[in-house]
């Protein structure tokens, strides 16, 4: 390690040359003294003594990656259906960005997009509910993909508001509607759909009863919201159409069915009622009618299993 000095047009100036490593190490001749050179020497030095980190750069997600990495998630914690949902709404998204680091997609850029979809239902004559479903089901995807992978960006989602939509209420049948609709129906349809009527019953809930939870005046029915959520039993008046029914704790009440039955909505296509209804709206018309007979919001949502008011708030209103 030396230090050497240079005669120059400015005056004298110093400069270091050292090896270390089998390398050469020397500065441009700038230093005015020989001591600031030794320090600037042992400074590099001590710069060359220190282990090196080596920096290792993140891989950049790509909008694909995310999107399966998402598409996993939801296969394996919610429905079917709702995977399919995703997942076409999903290869919209790619189609029109591409595979591109995910970090480059921005709010307009969704915006933008979005924006073309309501322009396109409004051509359609139809309403923003699916365009409302793109924009929760992107704010997911981003959210999910910034939380698993610590992503130090904006979900480009976040600030957009829900596009405007008409509201509807869901149609209540009337009696005569669906009492013509039974005059058609065999013995355990029939049961079915006065069950329904009769409790607000999910349609897959009164598939899964038993003996053991039918008792006196009560019937236990089992919620499951998704996938893989819950299942959560909660306590319905015992309907008229089955206090004369006496089965065995583990026989099942409706053992024809292990999924939605069909006929209810065949039936009603035959009979070319005007206004379509489905099992949901027996849903809202038993809730109708506890409203009706004066039951307290706050116990028509326990009864319908909902989790706030607002929802239940939805399902009251004024009969047929």
């Amino acid at each position: 390690m030396a230090q050497y000095q240079r005669k120059l047009k400015l005056g004298i100036k110093w400069w270091y040359k050292f090896d270390y490593n089998g390398k050469t190490y020397s500065s441009e001749c700038i230093y005015l003294s020989k001591n600031e050179a030794r320090i600037a020497e042992a400074d590099k030095l001590k710069e060359l003594c220190q282990p090196q980190i080596e920096i290792v750069e993140k891989p950049i997600l790509t909008l694909l990656e995310a999107i399966n990495e998402r598409l996993d998630y939801v296969q394996n914690k919610r429905s079917a259906s709702y995977y399919d949902i995703n997942k076409h709404y999903y290869s919209e998204l790619l189609e029109k960005f591409g595979d591109v680091p995910i970090t480059t997609i921005k709010r307009k850029m969704i915006n933008d997009f979005l924006f073309e979809m309501v322009k396109k239902a409004k051509e359609a004559k139809q309403d923003n509910y699916a365009v409302n479903y793109r924009l929760n089901t992107f704010n997911a995807l981003f959210n999910y993909a910034i939380e698993e992978h610590e992503l130090d960006i904006r979900n480009p989602c976040s600030s957009i508001s829900l596009f405007s939509v008409r509201k509807k209420l869901k149609y209540i049948p009337t009696d005569d509607e669906i009492a013509e609709v039974k005059s058609i129906c065999d013995i355990e349809q029939n049961l079915l759909i006065d069950f329904v009527d009769g409790t607000a019953a999910r349609i897959g809930e009164p598939l899964k009863v038993i003996g053991n939870e039918i008792f006196e005046e009560r019937v236990i029915l089992h919620t499951r919201k998704s996938k893989d959520s819950n299942i959560v039993p909660r306590s319905v008046p015992k309907p008229d159409c089955i206090k004369h029914i006496s089965i065995s704790s583990n026989e099942r009440l409706f053992p024809l069915w292990n999924s939605t039955p069909k006929f209810l909505e065949r039936k009603i296509k035959i009979l070319k009622h005007k206004n379509k209804w489905g099992w949901h709206s027996l849903r809202h018309r038993r809730a109708s009618i506890w409203n009706k007979e004066g039951k307290s919001i706050l116990e028509i949502m326990l009864l319908l299993g909902h989790s706030n008011l607002s929802t239940t708030q939805k399902y009251l209103q004024m009969l047929p």
